[in-house]
C-alpha cells in the first residue's frame, strides 16, 4: 500500500520541491535507494503502526512493558567499544545545516561531535540537503565557512575527534522522492551519506547515532540497515560512483576502495533524552 500525505497525521512531512530530487541529488542516487525503500517500505510502516498502537493502549491505562526474560536479558554479554570511539567521556551535539557551528565543534577538542539532522535541524528539505553535504565535508574535512570579523575562511583542525551522525527518526517521512510514496526519512538520510562516501577520503570515521527507539523490533531495523545499506552502496558501479563524485564539487581526491570498508555504525550509542 502507497504511503500518501493524507495517511501520515502527528507528524511534518518533508516534501521535496517539485524537481528537487532530480535538481539536487547526486546523479544515480534515486537508482539506488529506490531498491532500498522497497525492501524496507513495510517494515518501517508496520514500526510506525506499531507505535501508534502503544500510544493508543497507552493512553487507555495499558502502559508498555518489557520483552519476556531471554538470553538477551538472562546471560552476562558486553559490547566491546572500537578503540577509535572509546573516549565518549563529553560529546558536543548541534544542527548539521549550520557550517560554522559544525566546524567550531569539531575544533572544540570534544573526543565526540553528534551532527544531528534530527531534533535540532528544521524537517525542510533545504536545511536537510544542506546538513547533509555539511556532514560530508565535515567527514573530509573539506568543512569551512567565512569568518566575517577576521575576513578569512576557518576550517576543521586534524584531529580523532568521532563524528556521530544522528539520522531523522523513523516517525518522521521524506516525500517528492518516490511518485505518490512517502519514504522513511531515516533510511533516505544513511542511503544519502553511505551513497556519496569514499572510504579513501575519509578523515573521520563513518558512525552514526542511532535516534530515538522505541522498541526491540525498531533495533533490529537499524541493524539490517546499517549491514544493507553500506554493502549496496559497496557494489555499485565504476560510472554511477563517477556521477556521484562529479555532482559533489567538494571532493577533489580520486575514487577511493569503496564504502564497504568504512566503520558503520560500530558502537550504538544510547541517548539519555
Amino acid at each position: 500500500m502507497a504511503v500518501t500525505r493524507q495517511s501520515i497525521k502527528g507528524f511534518h512531512a518533508n516534501n521535496a520541491p517539485a524537481g528537487a530530487a532530480e535538481r539536487e541529488l547526486p546523479a544515480g542516487f534515486l537508482q539506488f535507494f529506490t531498491p532500498l525503500h522497497h525492501k524496507f517500505a513495510a517494515r518501517h510502516r508496520a514500526l510506525v503502526s506499531a507505535r501508534r498502537a502503544a500510544l493508543e493502549q497507552s493512553l487507555r491505562g495499558n502502559k508498555p512493558n518489557h520483552l519476556p526474560a531471554s538470553p538477551a536479558t538472562r546471560d552476562d554479554w558486553r559490547i566491546e567499544v572500537p578503540a577509535w570511539c572509546a573516549d565518549q567521556r563529553n560529546q558536543m551535539t548541534g544542527p548539521a545545516d549550520d557550517a560554522e557551528l559544525v566546524v567550531k565543534m569539531l575544533n572544540s577538542g570534544a573526543p565526540g561531535v553528534m551532527l544531528d539532522l534530527e531534533d535540532s535541524t528544521v524537517n525542510e528539505w533545504e536545511h536537510q540537503r544542506l546538513g547533509v553535504e555539511n556532514i560530508l565535508q565535515a567527514l573530509r574535512g573539506s568543512l569551512t565557512y567565512h569568518d566575517a570579523k577576521r575576513n578569512s575562511d576557518v576550517g576543521i583542525k586534524p584531529s580523532n575527534t568521532v563524528i556521530w551522525i544522528r539520522a531523522r527518526g523513523l516517525h518522521l517521512h521524506q516525500g517528492g522522492l518516490i511518485e505518490r510514496e512517502l519514504c522513511s526519512a531515516s533510511l533516505f538520510d544513511v542511503a544519502r551519506i553511505v551513497f556519496a562516501v569514499e572510504a579513501a577520503d575519509l578523515k573521520h570515521p563513518l558512525a552514526f547515532y542511532i535516534p530515538k527507539s522505541e522498541s526491540a523490533e525498531e533495533a533490529l531495523f537499524w541493524r539490517d540497515v546499517s549491514e544493507f545499506a553500506p554493502a549496496a552502496a559497496g557494489n555499485l558501479s565504476p560510472a554511477r560512483r563517477a556521477g556521484d563524485r562529479r555532482h559533489d564539487r567538494s571532493l577533489s581526491k580520486p575514487p577511493g576502495s569503496g564504502v564497504e570498508r568504512t566503520r558503520f555504525g560500530c558502537a550504538a550509542k544510547r541517548q539519555e533524552e
